[in-house]
């Protein structure tokens, strides 16, 4: 379920030149690097999160070749590179599965397996976790499905014994889901009940060290089900010229601010912005052009999240049929 990792080249502060050398990684996208590992790495935040293989550059070639090897597993036919002895073995298994536990125990084994093989051996995740460790971060896996793993990078220890209490929160929440379904919810909420809970993505807030304030109207407006927080953000941006909000608030992807000029998110967005001029006055003014970026993804998030939504709904359906929900 997890892994971590620590090796560093840093320090207090960074070096400049390990600083271009990471700035020059064509394979980490430059929002990556900043809302990623960088802030994390200069000790503006505690904890950063990716979804693997969702937000690798090469994310759709990983999801397609796990897919094309499931159903070749599922219909019997050998894998490139497996051994005859582990194919004839998995062969039997298929008459040795007699219930359905089993065989939805079996295919969530597989698709584990395949994440291991195709994502872990990537060359995009080879090098995302390779500069983690360069930067002197650990990082930590959570499986949220059997092929989706949310990728936490940190410097404090106490982040790893958290992460493993939220872990066990959606584990939970999941299973008390599974008890008391609500009729016509959607897929995606079925599938991922924990985003909907205000403890638990509190407790991620929390981790991801985020602003209270921040935090709380988050999980207000996740719970009362009026304006989620992305239209709520997006709508207090609409009307708005660049004098009457903070670009500085807008400091990291995925990121709501309670107001568009709330002072303590802009102050972690100013922290990050003088720790990087501090080493390089250029990476700081291309770290300024994000944050206008950020910006200007809010406003469009409506429409981002609709996709957002719809991609989820095809995950989630492939999910069930990936784990067994269709076995007859």
């Amino acid at each position: 379920m997890s892994e971590e990792g620590t090796e560093g080249r840093l320090g207090e502060s960074m070096d400049k030149g390990l600083l271009k050398e990471f700035m020059a990684e064509q394979a980490i996208p430059l929002r990556a690097k900043f809302d990623d590992f960088l802030a994390v790495a200069l000790g503006v935040r505690r904890a950063s999160q990716f979804i693997s293989p969702a937000e690798l550059p090469d994310a759709a070639i990983l999801g397609s070749t796990i897919d094309a090897r499931f159903r070749q597993k599922m219909e019997g036919r050998r894998l490139p590179g497996e051994s005859l002895s582990d194919f004839m073995k998995n062969k039997m298994g298929r008459y040795l599965r007699r219930s359905r536990a089993q065989e939805i125990r079996y295919r969530l084994d597989v698709l584990r397996d395949m994440y291991k093989d195709v994502v872990e051996n990537s060359h995009s995740y080879q090098t995302y976790i390779g500069w983690a460790r360069k930067l002197g971060l650990s990082y930590k896996e959570l499986e949220s499905r059997p092929t989706i793993r949310e990728i936490y990078l940190f410097k404090d220890p106490d982040v790893a014994v958290e992460l493993d209490e939220l872990q066990e929160m959606r584990k939970d929440i999941r299973w008390e889901k599974t008890r008391a379904p609500v009729a016509g919810e959607p897929a995606y909420v079925r599938a991922f009940p924990e985003e909907q809970n205000p403890a638990f993505v509190k407790k991620l807030g929390r981790i991801l060290g985020f602003p209270a304030c921040c935090i709380e109207r988050y999980a207000f407006d996740r719970e009362s089900a009026i304006l989620t927080p992305e239209q709520r953000a997006s709508n207090q941006l609409v009307n708005l010229v660049e004098e009457e909000y903070d670009p500085y608030a807008f400091f990291t992807k995925d990121f709501f601010p309670c107001q568009p000029d709330c002072e303590e998110a802009g102050q972690m967005g100013r922290a990050l912005y003088e720790a990087l001029a501090a080493i390089d006055s250029e990476v700081a003014a291309e770290y300024q052009r994000h944050l206008a970026e950020n910006v200007e993804l809010v406003r469009q998030y409506p429409e981002i999240i609709k996709k957002k939504i719809e991609a989820l709904e095809k995950m989630a359906a492939s999910a069930k049929a990936q784990e067994g929900d269709t076995v007859e």
